[in-house]
């Protein structure tokens, strides 16, 4: 049997692991394993871009060690460019066709360009990926006025990063908030004052219409206001690489749609990672972009590869914020206000704001900022739906107050 596999990060390698765990209780068969990335560098943690940006972590240590004793044939710097599923077959950009008999896509996502005239300037950056960090490392000692075009979490912890290097730093964000995706307004505005308190500088609810600069990129156009910078980094979000699944009979929504097996509707091709719109626990499809949710789906696509039956539990979004001495977490989908009970906490003395989100007893969204030992507690009620009804008006401790939005 041939395996090929779309993709080398986290979702893959995972993958790779459960295929030699199971293939090891399997009858013995010729099992071949091709893994084909546009990415040069082996495998690694993309969760620790900054602390690589900083120096904090050097290369070595942001390698995903393999211990699964799998020597698969590593295409890397190599892109597919369209999957042939009728005839069980990808073809690479240079032309190149390779043949499978099932297919793991695992291509992970990539930053979403905005329509800002002049984003393709030189020194433009994106924070994806380690060869992004490479470059901006390379940029450090020149740079010392940073603008960051977009307040969502790699933006703010970009924005930690270079302003722990000693860069003045501005975030620039559409929206009114920071972090839209993690924190309801109020948790956001006191997160928006603890880093400024370390001169982080924002200007929320604006949009940057234009890169400033001839062939590199000197600031930006915000309004009628021109603002000079010597670095331009957009972070905006990310969408999943799918563009080559275009042309096949793989359905795809924002994301490639899979099953509880991460089976998509094609019956050899399977999805993981990134790049997969998975079951969520309110029963519909959701991209959830973590860590956690890529190796249980890695591990879950890996094994139903070679036959053995493995399911992957429908998983809430879950968000870290690193960077600061106090943790930031949000845990569920993002809320929309109608019709939500909503449980709060704060202590000033104590660092602690809290929120959660409740419909029909029912656990939908949790966002804390100075608390830790909560989140795997609200990470299980909101995965296992639990009835929370009993005991809801403990969940926040002694400050708790609750109020319905309606």
């Amino acid at each position: 049997m041939k395996i090929v596999i779309v993709g080398n990060g986290p979702a893959a390698v995972k993958a790779l692991e459960a295929i030699a765990v199971c293939r090891a209780s399997l009858p013995a068969d010729d099992l071949e394993i091709t893994v084909i990335s546009p990415e040069r560098t082996a495998a690694y943690f993309p969760m620790f871009l900054a602390e690589y940006l900083t120096g904090e972590l050097g290369e070595a240590e942001m390698r995903l060690e393999e211990s699964h004793g799998l020597l698969p044939e590593r295409l890397l710097g190599e892109k597919v460019v369209e999957v042939k599923d009728t005839v069980n077959r990808v073809i690479l950009a240079s032309g190149q066709g390779i043949s499978y008999d099932k297919l793991l896509i695992a291509s992970g996502a990539s930053p979403l360009k905005p329509p800002i005239r002049g984003i393709d300037k030189e020194g433009v950056y994106f924070f994806n990926r380690l060869e992004d960090a490479r470059k901006l490392i390379e940029q450090i000692p020149s740079v010392r006025d940073v603008i960051i075009v977009g307040a969502g979490a790699i933006g703010i912890e970009t924005a930690i990063a270079f302003q722990r290097m000693g860069k003045n730093v501005l975030v620039v964000e559409m929206l009114c908030q920071c972090l839209p995706q993690m924190l309801d307004e109020d948790l956001a505005g006191y997160l928006e004052g603890k880093l400024s308190s370390l001169g982080i500088r924002f200007m929320l609810g604006e949009c940057v219409s234009e890169i400033m600069g001839d062939n590199r990129a000197r600031g930006i156009v915000v309004g009628d206001k021109e603002i000079s910078g010597d670095l331009v980094l957009v972070a905006c979000g990310f969408s999943p690489n799918i563009d080559f699944l275009r042309s096949s009979g793989v359905r795809v929504n924002q994301g490639v749609l899979v099953d509880e097996k991460m089976r998509t509707n094609v019956p050899n091709i399977y999805a993981a990672g990134d790049v997969a719109e998975s079951l969520d626990p309110y029963g519909g499809h959701e991209l959830v972009f973590n860590w956690y949710n890529a190796i249980d789906q890695g591990w879950t696509a890996g094994c139903n590869l070679v036959g053995v039956d493995s399911t992957c539990q429908a998983s809430p979004t879950l968000a870290v914020l690193k960077g600061l001495e106090i943790p930031v977490v949000s845990v569920g989908r993002k809320y929309s206000q109608d019709g939500y009970e909503i449980l709060s906490n704060a202590s000033q003395a104590a660092g602690i704001y809290e929120k959660i989100f409740i419909k029909n007893n029912r656990i939908d969204c949790y966002q804390a900022i100075g608390v830790s030992d909560k989140v795997g507690l609200m990470y299980g009620y909101i995965r296992e739906r639990k009835d929370i009804g009993g005991i809801k008006n403990r969940l926040c401790g002694d400050y708790a107050t609750a109020n319905l939005v309606t």
